[in-house]
C-alpha cells in the first residue's frame, strides 16, 4: 500500500492513498455537519457574522497603528539629531528605552495586542467554518465573502486589481453561482 508521504503513480494507487488520507477527515465531516442539517448553513453564516466582527475589531486601530510607528521613528531621530549636536552619545538601547517611555509609543504597544488578540479570534473562526461544508449557495457565499475580505483582502474593484487575484475572485463568484454571484459581481464592479 502506498505511503501517504509518497506520490501515488497509478489510479490504484490513487484510490488507495485518497482513502487512506480521507479516512481521519471523514470523522471530523460526519462531526461537523451534525450541527447542521442537510439543507441548513446557519452555522456558516453566524461564524460570517463572527468573523467581520472579529475582523473589524482588529482593524479598529489601523489609523493610530499606521501614525505611531512613524512618530516613534521620529522620535529615535530627533534624539540622535539632539546627540550630535548636543556633543554628548547615549548607547542605543538608552535612546530606545526613552523612546519607549513616550505614551503614545505605549499606546502603540497596547493598540497591537489589542489587534492581534482580534485577529487570532477571527483565525480561530475561520479555522471552525473551513471544518463545516457549505451545503446550499448562501453557504458557499458566506465563505467566499469570508475569503475575499478578510483572509485575501481582495475587495478592490475589478479596474484596480492585479489580473491574478482578479482572476480567482471571479472564479470564486462563479462557484459560489445564483443570486449570491450576482450581488458579488454588483458590489465588485
Amino acid at each position: 500500500m502506498t505511503q501517504a508521504t509518497q506520490t501515488p503513480t497509478t489510479r490504484r494507487q490513487f484510490s488507495k492513498w485518497l482513502a487512506a488520507a480521507t479516512a481521519g477527515a471523514a470523522t471530523a465531516t460526519v462531526s461537523a455537519t451534525a450541527l447542521t442539517s442537510p439543507a441548513d448553513d446557519s452555522a456558516l453564516l453566524q461564524l460570517r457574522d463572527q468573523i467581520f466582527e472579529a475582523w473589524e475589531a482588529s482593524h479598529a486601530y489601523d489609523d493610530d497603528l499606521c501614525r505611531l510607528p512613524e512618530l516613534r521613528r521620529a522620535e529615535y531621530e530627533r534624539l540622535l539629531e539632539q546627540e550630535k549636536t548636543g556633543g554628548q552619545y547615549i548607547s542605543a538601547r538608552e535612546r530606545w528605552d526613552a523612546v519607549f517611555a513616550i505614551p503614545e509609543v505605549q499606546r502603540l504597544d497596547h493598540l497591537v495586542v489589542l489587534s492581534e488578540q482580534h485577529f487570532e479570534r477571527m483565525a480561530r473562526l475561520v479555522e471552525r467554518m473551513w471544518g463545516i461544508p457549505a451545503k446550499t449557495e448562501a453557504g458557499r457565499s458566506a465563505k467566499v465573502e469570508v475569503l475575499l475580505s478578510c483572509i485575501m483582502d481582495w475587495r478592490d474593484p475589478d479596474g484596480e486589481m492585479d489580473w491574478r487575484p482578479l482572476m480567482a475572485r471571479r472564479l470564486l463568484v462563479d462557484l459560489v453561482g445564483g443570486a449570491e454571484a450576482e450581488s458579488f459581481r454588483e458590489i465588485y464592479a
